[in-house]
């Protein structure tokens, strides 16, 4: 999925429904996973991180929503006899909010929810041309009112549960290692490989804007392949991808 902005960035919002999200979501991996899939050679900027539920529903995230720099909106009971809130209320709202005042200019919206109640929101802020994104539970996931008011769907499953397996490639003499990166940059290059289409040629430069999406610190430089062109021959000679050049410009493909 393309979204066409003319600036040099991709203004995400996300809204975080706490009281239909189970705990067990690595919310890290959540947004590492929605700033791959910007097909976009731009970097993705999460400008808002609004996150709100009861008091009970925020303990369980509370952790995670702070070292991932959530904004946290408590949302009380609307009564002792009623134990439904305003959560939804609130974050459509706020929402709805930054449409009308353009500030900050927001290119897409994503809601982390399996309540039915955003797909009002959601409709209003394509019908005023925004990308809206829904993060959904596995059963809510082929819900015709989600599908019909979103332009892409997330299914919350087990690749977002907490302390995820480090997926490396199988080759003949084992897990493919690479040497000089941390570990977390060795998961983070086989991640972004594998948000790519597989035998679909993309030019390398997407490669290094996802790198430096998922992590800012990212370097060549000092390691043993200090350039992508040299980790990219590495990782062929490996059959993990092809390499052409076309003209200028360098093109890869993930096998």
């Amino acid at each position: 999925m393309v979204i066409g902005i003319m600036n040099e960035r991709i203004i995400i919002a996300i809204y975080f429904d706490l009281e239909n999200i189970d705990r067990k979501l690595n919310v890290s991996a959540l947004l590492d996973n929605i700033a791959l899939q910007i097909e976009e050679e731009k970097q993705s900027v999460f400008a808002i991180k609004l996150a709100c539920g009861h008091t009970e529903s925020i303990g369980k995230f509370r952790n995670q929503l702070r070292d991932n720099n959530f904004e946290i909106r408590e949302a009380p009971n609307v009564s002792k006899n009623n134990l439904k809130n305003r959560a939804d209320l609130i974050l459509s709202l706020e929402a709805f909010e930054t449409l009308v005042h353009n500030k900050p200019e927001i290119d897409l919206y994503v809601f982390i929810t399996s309540d039915t109640d955003f797909t009002v929101v959601m409709d209003k802020l394509r019908k005023y041309g925004r990308q809206v994104w829904l993060v959904t539970s596995e059963n809510t996931l082929n819900n015709k009112l989600f599908s019909n008011s979103s332009d892409n769907i997330i299914n919350l499953n087990d690749s977002f549960s907490e302390s995820p397996e480090t997926s490396k490639p199988k080759t003949n003499e084992g897990y493919l290692v690479i040497n000089g990166f941390s570990k977390e940059h060795q998961r983070g290059i086989f991640q972004v490989l594998d948000s790519f289409e597989k035998d679909s040629w993309t030019p390398y430069t997407m490669f290094g804007i996802k790198m430096r999406n998922l992590f800012k610190d990212f370097s060549y430089k000092g390691q043993e392949f200090n350039s992508q062109t040299k980790l990219f021959r590495f990782l062929s000679e490996h059959n993990i991808i092809d390499t052409e050049r076309r003209g200028k410009l360098h093109y890869f493909r993930v096998k």
